[in-house]
């Protein structure tokens, strides 16, 4: 694995050293915005050489898409070569597939269902959308309690990409899972295996053989995001503590036996994943990179403070972060390939407003098009 990371650093590094891009990919930002306050709720596409870093135009609004209630997130799964490229809307009421094939930088027409809107017949307002590789994970947590509410009150679905109707949920009375301790965190991991991820423990399931599991001491904290990338699931902790940014990493690699890595750093409130491919972006009330370690950013040179809370982010196929701030319509844009030997420098950050004041960003896609 470690030949993994040191091979893309020293890519990317070399990349960076050119002080040139190929051609830019030709790309929309979808942006998810709500305004509660005016009963808005939209997604909105953005040309997006126009947000980045070295680009002194105003952002290029080239359409628009309404939801009739806010929206939760959003997922953007292109296709290969056989069916649509696909976006998935999580609104708190249900779960839409809309095709994206036809999307340009220059228009995104009105939105086109895929065969996909289903009621979810539960409150789905703190729900979470994971990719697979044939399939889509929807979880629906129940709301925050103390203590936490027990397994059998969340909601999940495993959904072919192909579905036109919703599957019977994840059974959270089966033998194997039952025993699970709440809070639980959820993911997709080899063949769409179920991944979970609890203060005691983590685990992969396929609901046919015996669970594969590794144990964990993290009582007090509760798991904030867990994904399953380079052949490893990767989890965060919050420490439960509003006073502190204390998170803990924890790393597998789904071995039965192997001992799962935990890296603990209470500079970085880590409190959710940045979407993408490596290197691994870490997101909180902080920023860091995960390259077998933590990098920090330096402050008085990029303005990106350990004190900025972010609500979502999606690495491009263009290697530049889009990250939005927290109840706000402000989005930040970072060009890794520029800094990624070095802490980022303003040079390769870029601020934006998408929206007024009332509105706030609470997911982002990022779709590449022809």
């Amino acid at each position: 694995m470690k030949w993994f990371w040191l091979s893309l650093g020293l890519l990317l590094a070399l990349w960076a050293c050119t002080g040139s891009r190929e051609e830019p990919t030709r790309a929309l930002l979808a942006a998810a915005i709500n305004n509660p306050s005016g009963n808005t709720y939209q997604i909105r596409f953005f040309q997006g050489s126009t947000l980045q870093p070295g680009n002194f135009d105003q952002p290029r609004l080239v359409g628009s898409w309404s939801q009739e209630e806010p929206i939760v997130t959003l997922l953007y799964r292109r296709s290969l070569g056989v069916g649509n490229d696909q976006l998935w809307v999580l609104t708190p009421s249900r779960l839409r597939r809309y095709i994206a094939n036809t999307l340009t930088v220059d228009e995104v027409g009105t939105p086109q269902l895929d065969g996909f809107d289903q009621e979810l017949g539960v409150d789905c307002s703190r729900g979470y959308l994971r990719q697979g590789q044939s399939n889509l994970l929807l979880v629906c947590p129940p709301p925050p309690a103390t203590p936490p509410r027990p397994l059998e009150e969340y909601r999940a679905w495993i959904i072919p990409f192909t579905a036109t109707t919703l599957p019977t949920p994840i059974d959270f009375l089966d033998p194997n899972l039952v025993r699970l301790t709440a809070p639980v965190r959820l993911a997709l991991g080899p063949a769409d295996q179920l991944l979970y991820l609890t203060p005691t423990q983590v685990g992969l399931y396929d609901f046919v053989n015996p669970f594969i599991e590794r144990p964990l001491s993290l009582s007090t904290s509760s798991p904030s995001d867990l994904i399953f990338v380079g052949g490893q699931a990767l989890g965060l902790f919050d420490d439960n503590d509003p006073n502190t940014t204390d998170t803990t990493l924890a790393s597998w690699n789904l071995g039965a036996t192997s001992e799962v890595g935990l890296s603990r750093d209470s500079n970085i409130a880590a409190r959710q994943f940045a979407r993408g491919a490596p290197p691994i972006l870490v997101l909180g009330t902080g920023l860091a990179r995960f390259e077998g370690g933590f990098q920090l950013p330096r402050e008085s040179e990029t303005g990106l403070l350990r004190t900025f809370a972010y609500s979502t982010a999606t690495v491009g196929l263009d290697q530049f972060l889009y990250t939005a701030a927290q109840s706000s319509p402000t989005l930040r844009v970072i060009d890794l390939t520029a800094n990624i030997a070095s802490s980022l420098t303003s040079a390769g950050v870029r601020s934006s407003t998408l929206g007024s004041f009332q509105e706030s960003i609470v997911s982002l896609a990022f779709i590449p098009v022809e």
